[in-house]
């Protein structure tokens, strides 16, 4: 699928947070362009003992039927930035809402809304870290809502990669694995595993391009 824009700067911005008449078909592209990252990092949840899951960065909710096809008992908590996308994912997931099993929340800044500490048993984020300003303020918010026990599963693009993207000058800030690592341990998880991938996407030329990207899961 190809960008909405060629505008590269207003995609970078339009990524960040979907807004105004681009919305709707960016929240397309972002997750047509993302599905096996995000679906890959699905896989790595340790869902079997979990109720009450968060997401981070939902974007238009397209893969909450991948989620729920593995863990049909989950009540899943999204956060998103953009009010469009939670419009979309909403519309998109309407049976899911009606029954009380999906919760979209807006959250206009970095800081993430006033959720009951230790209230979730998993919190998972693909492709949102880039956008945050004070990552390891952010961690620790995470941290401080998960249970003990609880894993942080996050999906990211590599920073190699994701340096070259020409959408990428603007409001990206890309971290390798290490740095991430220190960050997490610094605010007290534990237990750091990454595992790596590569996918094909297509470009706007008509080839294909391999992407690595990266699945990091920690424990409180």
């Amino acid at each position: 699928m190809l960008p909405p824009t060629t505008d590269n700067l207003l995609l970078g911005r339009q990524l960040r947070c979907p807004e105004g008449a681009l919305a709707k078909e960016v929240g397309a592209y972002i997750f047509a362009s993302n599905q096996n990252m995000i679906e890959r990092t699905i896989d790595c949840l340790p869902l079997l003992q979990t109720k009450q899951l968060l997401e981070i960065g939902f974007g238009n909710g397209a893969h909450l039927p991948y989620l729920f096809a593995k863990a049909p008992y989950l009540h899943y908590t999204g956060i998103e930035r953009s009010e469009a996308m939670i419009a979309d994912a909403t519309a998109l997931n309407t049976e899911l809402v009606e029954q009380g099993k999906a919760v979209f929340l807006h959250t206009p800044t970095e800081s993430l809304p006033p959720l009951p500490y230790e209230s979730f048993e998993v919190c998972f984020t693909v492709n949102t870290y880039y956008f945050i300003t004070d990552l390891k303020a952010y961690f620790h918010e995470i941290y401080c809502l998960l249970r003990q026990g609880g894993s942080f599963v996050l999906g990211a693009i590599g920073k190699e990669f994701g340096e070259r993207m020409p959408f990428a000058k603007e409001v990206f800030i890309f971290y390798t694995p290490e740095q991430l690592r220190e960050l997490l341990l610094s605010v007290g998880f534990t237990a750091f595993d990454l595992q790596t991938f590569t996918e094909e996407i297509p470009t706007k030329h008509g080839t294909l391009l391999t992407r690595p990207f990266e699945v990091i899961t920690v424990r409180k």
